[in-house]
């Protein structure tokens, strides 16, 4: 087979589809995103996030409403708190 042009980039892709010449991509970098199952949906929710690996690991297993000591208060219904320690702030 022939090889192909990218109406984009420019670039030569091999018949194989083994190689793009000129864009930096290496086997390398492939073989990485092979494992991703990740669809462009789930991705692009990621997309202006600044937390980082640890802030995102302290909501595991967290249940917003719940009712464990660790659990997130949701202050937007009502909810009766148990195990929960609050401090400052106005009360009503």
């Amino acid at each position: 087979m022939a090889n192909y042009i990218s109406s984009h980039t420019g670039a030569v892709i091999d018949s194989a589809v083994t190689k793009v010449d000129n864009s930096g991509v290496t086997q390398s970098d492939l073989t990485k995103l092979n494992s991703v199952t990740a669809d462009a949906t789930e991705l692009n929710i990621t997309d202006g996030l600044t937390a980082t690996t640890t802030e995102l690991n302290q909501l595991d297993d967290k249940v917003v409403g719940g009712s464990e000591s660790d659990d997130i208060v949701d202050v937007g219904s009502s909810q009766t708190l148990q195990n929960k320690t609050l401090d400052g702030g106005t009360f009503i």
